[in-house]
């Protein structure tokens, strides 16, 4: 990266023993490393849903859907006397399981996008959901402008995020809206843990912002921020012990025994108040 793809600064300072790449001015970060198409389309199989970057993701439906739900109970208060949901579309769908829930909430349009083929193979055979295999940055414009575009948990796994965010703008109607949930890296726990950070690991995770950087390059393309915020989740006991004992670690039979002592349905509801959710307007 040449130039700082928030603010256009070209100073960086590398940070965390070279892994990441920090703007000097409005602290983005990227990775540090180069990385094509081919490699990315290695990684996003059905593996990194079922033992990679996610223990069981198919799983956890349940628990996942509980996060939805909630989501979508605030998204109707905080958009209601707004332009109708009609016309949606997500972007990185995975198996459908919020595409479900949204269908349930809204009478409304949906198509789904994801990269994995086992994902939107699922998506359509059990949810029946219009979820296709596509990079959004080649799907032909919508003969209906969306309402609402959905990027969940995405932004920070995407090659040219900056693009995706213009070509939403430009296929949003007036009044649309884009919905984005990332890592804040301007956080204190990412401040305190450093390094250690469980969002830093490219090259899954190719970029990093912070709340303020982020509501910055969406100004730039447009938008007016009409919710930023950090929201409680439901998170899996067995996706937990997963993610700081065996996530990048490999796992042994010892640990394997203590994590399948874990019910699966087991879940806890916490804030870290590290993944901030915006809610940004086509103005």
């Amino acid at each position: 990266m040449k130039e700082c793809l928030v603010c256009g600064n070209k100073r960086f300072q590398p940070i965390y023993a070279e892994t990441l790449l920090k703007c000097a001015q409005c602290g983005f970060a990227t990775a540090n490393l180069d990385i094509d198409e081919n490699t990315l389309k290695k990684i996003y199989t059905r593996d990194y849903f079922h033992g990679e970057e996610y223990l069981n993701y198919t799983k956890d439906k349940e628990i996942i859907q509980l996060n939805f739900e909630k989501r979508i109970r605030f998204i109707k208060k905080t958009i209601a006397n707004r332009l109708p949901v009609s016309n949606c579309l997500e972007i990185g769908c995975a198996y459908g399981f919020f595409g479900e829930i949204l269908k349930k909430h809204f009478i409304a349009g949906y198509t789904g996008i994801d990269v994995v083929p086992e994902a939107i193979q699922y998506g359509q055979q059990v949810f029946k959901l219009d979820v296709r295999l596509a990079d959004y940055l080649a799907l032909p414009a919508p003969e209906k402008a969306y309402s609402d575009v959905f990027m969940w948990d995405v932004i920070e796994h995407l090659q040219y995020p900056e693009r995706f965010i213009q070509k939403i703008f430009d296929e949003l109607a007036p009044g649309g809206r884009l919905y984005i949930t990332t890592g804040d890296f301007s956080s204190f726990l990412s401040r305190v843990q450093g390094r250690h950070w469980r969002m830093i690991h490219p090259p899954t995770h190719l970029h990093y912002f912070s709340k303020s950087n982020l509501i910055l390059l969406l100004g730039k393309m447009g938008f007016k921020i009409i919710s930023a915020t950090y929201q409680s989740i439901h998170r899996s006991l067995r996706q937990i012990f997963f993610s700081i004992f065996i996530f990048g670690k490999g796992k042994t039979a010892f640990i394997e025994q203590l994590k399948n002592k874990i019910p699966e349905h087991w879940s806890i509801r916490i804030n870290t108040f590290d993944i901030v959710f915006i809610i940004a307007e086509k103005v």
